[in-house]
């Protein structure tokens, strides 16, 4: 989106947040907090070994999460912001300084828990990062899972994403 007037503007960069939206977040995330709570109740239902799930930007902005009191849905936000950074900054080492896919899965497991961080884009948020975690659950329920909330989130938001 261009501004009017500015035909030399560069393109947006659909991974990074609209200016617009940044300069209102606290209006735009509480819009998609409430479709984010829906989509990740209904995540709660179908995979009853859920612990928690949060939804957060990729620089570490807390949107919704279920299964944790609010304080710790954000500090997780903050802290899946920093592990995919990280993440990032690995793949493109690995890959030889080519620009990784954005879909990479990070993922944890600790005893009979895992938890999947995958990111996708939500234009105009940007890059958006869903953490997962469940107990006594297959590493691949929990993607397959993430994957699946993260396309209902795309869906019901009404717009085209990339990356899950």
């Amino acid at each position: 989106m261009r501004p009017h007037g500015d035909a030399e503007a560069a393109p947006h960069d659909p991974s990074r947040m609209h200016p617009d939206i940044a300069g209102n977040w606290a209006l735009w995330s509480g819009i998609v907090n409430q479709s984010a709570i829906t989509r990740l109740e209904q995540l709660k239902s179908r995979f009853p070994e859920l612990t928690s799930a949060v939804l957060g930007t990729a620089d570490g902005l807390h949107i919704a999460s279920i299964g944790l009191d609010p304080q710790s849905g954000e500090h997780l936000a903050a802290m899946n912001g920093s592990l995919f950074g990280v993440a990032r900054a690995e793949a493109e080492i690995i890959s030889g300084g080519t620009e990784p896919t954005l879909s990479a899965i990070v993922s944890l497991s600790v005893e009979d828990s895992q938890m999947a961080l995958l990111s996708f884009i939500l234009a105009p948020y940007g890059q958006l990062l869903l953490s997962v975690s469940a107990a006594e659950s297959q590493l691949g329920a929990v993607i397959v899972h993430a994957r699946s909330t993260a396309y209902e989130l795309l869906t019901a938001l009404g717009v085209t994403g990339t990356g899950v």
